[in-house]
């Protein structure tokens, strides 16, 4: 009993304590007539009595009835309250379990909280998708259909619906879904023109990728930001490439080495574009900036494509003296000099100078720890020699050690293999990060290998 009502009652007993004392003692004067009339009178403790009923009655009436309002009210409150924390619970636990793919108890919450709340936003766009998960595609799209009648300028009911329509198959009807979210409504559909955009990736339609792409940069400019998110730089930065390519495959020169030259500004390790800079050189008939092109970009990343790609050219070109001579250069000017001496003597042996070629394996073999790729080297070397027997153990400690018999291209971020360079690697779709492999650890911890660098994927592959 809280106190109030005790304080209540006590005070009532003594006004019936002192009302019982006063009418004791005043007895002779209550049993008085009070006249009402001539002819008529009552007693005056009756008259008194109905002015007080008169008086009291009512207001005691109205209380009473206001203060039974407000109980029930607060009861009524009291039940809701319960039923929304159990709701908003259910909405909580399926969310939870929702991200912890958990799905059919996921769909089970909701249920229970659509079958309450059956117009909440947050719960039909949720429910859906789970049944979507569940592979319960038709219920999923019923859900959703129920959210775009009661949100009818929803993008995000949009989307789902969208995302329901691919799940069974309709990719047309998906199509007409995301045309409409980019017709209908102005500064938004950033995720349609990623969708399309790396669809396009998949398929190298670099037209429209790079239309998608200049949506989604006006859109952002709209919005008054320009993402940093590194990935989007990374595409970014791999579509102006592309672009540039398909300038100089036009021999548009100028155009393309200025697009060349942005991107390395932005990204002065992306070795794609010092490659195809080069490249621009070359065909302007300028070897000595090609080559220097390519220098700075193994001084700069110490990529091994770089070494490389001077000894094709000058091998292209029919000028080993060249090759060779530049090679020396890059030794003399190395601080660390043992890949560009094992590429020159990756060189010697392709020009058949197996004598020079030994020369400089024995100058790096006792500072560079067991090596595949050196071993293989040596292999051809001493085949080429005449000495069979070293050259069949030397392959045979080379294919233990590695599992093949030559060296390649390998994609740093999924570990595809190629055999020549890629600008962009065709399983992962990456820019920037198939490289020459050459497992050349040396003795000391010396710095042999190229510098690391982050990537980034462009899309995943199950999507």
């Amino acid at each position: 009993m809280r106190l109030q009502t005790v304080i209540s009652i006590l005070l009532a007993l003594v006004v019936v304590v002192a009302v019982a004392f006063f009418t004791q003692q005043n007895i002779d004067l209550l049993q008085e007539s009070f006249r009402l009339s001539e002819s008529r009178s009552v007693p005056l403790y009756a008259a008194l009595l109905a002015v007080f009923l008169l008086g009291f009655l009512p207001v005691v009436t109205i209380l009473l009835v206001k203060t039974l309002q407000q109980d029930l009210a607060q009861r009524r409150q009291r039940r809701f309250d319960r039923e929304a924390r159990s709701v908003r619970g259910s909405y909580r636990r399926a969310v939870d379990l929702q991200e912890d793919s958990q799905w059919a108890r996921a769909a089970s919450e909701f249920e229970a909280v659509v079958a309450d709340q059956p117009e909440e936003f947050s719960t039909l766009l949720r429910y859906g998708e789970v049944l979507r998960r569940q592979g319960r595609t038709e219920e999923a799209l019923d859900v959703h259909r129920r959210a775009s009648v009661l949100y009818p300028h929803s993008v995000a009911v949009l989307y789902q619906l969208a995302e329901d329509y691919r799940a069974q198959g309709s990719l047309d009807v998906a199509i007409q879904i995301e045309d409409r979210i980019l017709r209908d409504f102005p500064g938004v559909g950033i995720r349609v023109l990623r969708q399309r955009r790396r669809s396009a990736l998949r398929r190298q339609n670099w037209d429209e990728a790079n239309r998608s792409q200049e949506k989604i940069e006006a859109l952002e400019q709209e919005a008054g930001h320009e993402s940093a998110n590194e990935e989007e730089q990374e595409i970014r930065r791999g579509l102006a490439y592309e672009k540039a390519v398909e300038l100089l495959a036009s021999e548009q020169l100028a155009p393309a080495q200025r697009v060349f030259e942005e991107i390395l500004s932005t990204d002065p390790g992306y070795v794609p574009a010092r490659i195809m800079l080069g490249e621009v050189w070359s065909l302007a008939a300028d070897p000595s900036a090609a080559v220097a092109e390519w220098r700075a970009g193994w001084e700069a990343t110490g990529n091994h494509t770089f070494l490389q790609r001077i000894e094709d050219y000058f091998i292209e070109r029919e000028e080993p003296l060249e090759a060779i001579e530049t090679l020396r250069k890059v030794i003399a000017e190395a601080e660390s000099d043992l890949v560009p001496r094992f590429f020159l003597a990756q060189l010697y042996a392709r020009l058949e100078m197996a004598d020079e070629a030994l020369k400089v394996v024995a100058s790096i073999r006792d500072r560079l720890h067991d090596s595949s790729s050196l071993l293989y080297l040596l292999g051809r070397l001493q085949e080429r020699c005449g000495e069979q027997a070293k050259a069949r153990e030397a392959f045979r400690t080379s294919l233990e050690m590695a599992n093949r018999i030559t060296h390649g291209y390998t994609c740093r971020t999924c570990g595809a293999r190629y055999e020549t360079w890629m600008a962009r690697c065709g399983q992962c779709g990456n820019w920037n990060c198939v490289e020459l492999h050459l497992d050349l650890e040396p003795v000391g911890g010396d710095e042999a290998t190229l510098r690391e660098r982050p990537v980034w994927p462009v899309y995943d592959k199950d999507e």
